[in-house]
């Protein structure tokens, strides 16, 4: 089985490391320069690619679809059954959102489910799943532009077509077949792409959204939720568009903290005068409590055998932290190996690796977290492999560079690997690769990126 070119990768740089530094050292001024530098601080961009074979993307879009089809029949049995619903714990006020069913048909238009893959096995766990805050589509496009004119793009292009992800036209075209369900949008509606617009990282990537919507024929903006206006039968933009349609970006847990702030919003949505894609029911799938509910036999007695057996297969063991939780014996022995995080939260943040702390350390954090909106899960260790990192990163202190011993380039370091599937209509529509120099992948994790192709051999 062979799903990347990670060997193809490691080979050329060797052939000739000087010439290959060089074009890195080029490739990640380029970046630190661009558009994906937020606040000064540049994403931290890897020269290796992740190029996926025929095989490995195969393996990735079943991957993905198969989940995506398990978590609409979740969302489904959520309308359909009130015990079901009880198991999820969601407060009334999201729960009536929830209940508020969109007039389109799919219920999850947009995701990036993140799973932990083994170039070498196939096997791989999930991580998390996003909903409508899924992001770094323009990290995805500028990192393919800045690969396009290095020395490794060049050396595998002699053998490969490399096929990066398109992500916004794309986005578009699925989200404008999704607005034709409601029957009551013009053939080109105006769209709002909404956010709280402080906490998005950098409001380029909502802009190249809004510029997409434009090619496509419609009116759009990038809007500030909170600066929203409705008069009853229509939603208005600070600008004064009339709004037919929203890409949301806000995510759930912001918009339920802010709700008193947004309510000409809310008002809009509850009252079905505006079309939202995604809609609230997206939370069913965003929350991390939804890893302990696909195990339980509730679930799986909904699910068909070979899609009960994939959630046992690939999505890690997860409980909620309550104080009795806390207090198990296996929960509190690191040597089980442990995940700490938020119940809903978004960029990896708060996340505690057991193996990071002695037993009597970690019996403290679990206890001070216990009853507070977090879950423990199964540790799943991540696929490790070598790149060049030409990014302001200290490996002094990294216990995790093993693999990196004897590598004969001063740039070259060991990092785990994340893959992110992005689902467009329930269709693989990209790939997102993080890694991090640790095991944990989160900004404290000293979160890096890599950019990632579908690479197909050249006939002849």
């Amino acid at each position: 089985m062979k799903l990347t070119l990670q060997e193809e990768a490691e080979k050329i740089y060797y052939e000739d490391p000087a010439a290959h530094d060089a074009s890195g050292i080029a490739a990640n001024d380029r970046i630190e320069h661009s558009e994906i530098s937020y606040h000064g601080n540049a994403i931290k961009v890897l020269y290796f690619p992740k190029a996926f074979t025929g095989e490995g993307y195969a393996l990735v879009k079943r991957a993905g679809e198969t989940m995506w089809r398990i978590l609409i029949k979740v969302m489904e049995e959520y309308y359909a059954h009130e015990d079901y619903r009880k198991l999820f714990g969601f407060p009334k006020v999201l729960e009536e959102l929830i209940l508020a069913r969109p007039h389109y048909r799919c219920l999850l238009p947009i995701c990036r489910l993140d799973m932990f893959l083994n170039e070498e096995t196939g096997e791989f766990r999930y991580c998390e799943f996003n909903a409508d805050g899924s992001s770094a589509m323009n990290e995805n496009r500028v990192m393919a532009g800045v690969y396009r004119e290095t020395k490794m793009y060049e050396a595998l292009n002699r053998d490969y077509v490399q096929r990066p992800f398109e992500l916004f036209d794309s986005w578009v075209r699925v989200f404008l077949e999704i607005c034709k369900d409601t029957n009551e949008l013009p053939e080109h509606p105006n769209v709002a792409v909404v956010d709280f617009l402080e906490k998005s990282i950098n409001t380029t990537e909502l802009q190249r959204f809004a510029e997409a919507f434009e090619r496509a024929g419609s009116r759009a903006e990038v809007a500030e939720i909170r600066d929203l206006a409705f008069d009853g039968a229509h939603l208005y933009t600070k600008d004064g568009m009339r709004v037919d349609a929203i890409y949301r970006r806000a995510v759930t847990s912001d918009v339920l903290t802010h709700r008193e702030e947004i309510e000409p919003f809310l008002s809009a949505v509850r009252k079905k005068k505006v079309c939202l894609v995604g809609d609230f029911c997206t939370q069913i799938v965003h929350d991390k409590i939804l890893f302990r509910i696909l195990h339980l036999e509730r679930t799986l007695s909904f699910l068909s055998e070979e899609e009960a057996d994939y959630i046992r297969e690939h999505v890690p063991y997860t409980a909620v932290l309550t104080r009795e939780t806390a207090k198990r014996g296996d929960v509190r022995d690191t040597a089980r190996h442990w995940i700490l995080k938020p119940q809903d939260s978004y960029g990896a943040q708060g996340i505690y690796d057991s193996s990071d702390y002695d037993s009597n350390a970690w019996g403290r954090l679990l206890d001070e977290h216990a009853d507070k909106g977090c879950v423990v899960q199964e540790f799943v260790q991540p696929y490790r492999t070598l790149n060049a990192d030409y990014t302001k990163t200290d490996y002094g202190n990294n216990a995790y560079q093993q693999q990196a011993a004897g590598q004969k380039s001063p740039y070259v370091h060991s990092f785990a690997n994340m893959t992110g599937m992005y689902l467009y209509g329930g269709k693989l529509a990209g790939i997102y690769s993080r890694l991090s120099p640790h095991n944990i992948i989160s900004v404290e994790g000293d979160e890096h990126e890599m950019v990632s192709v579908v690479a197909t051999p050249r006939k002849g």
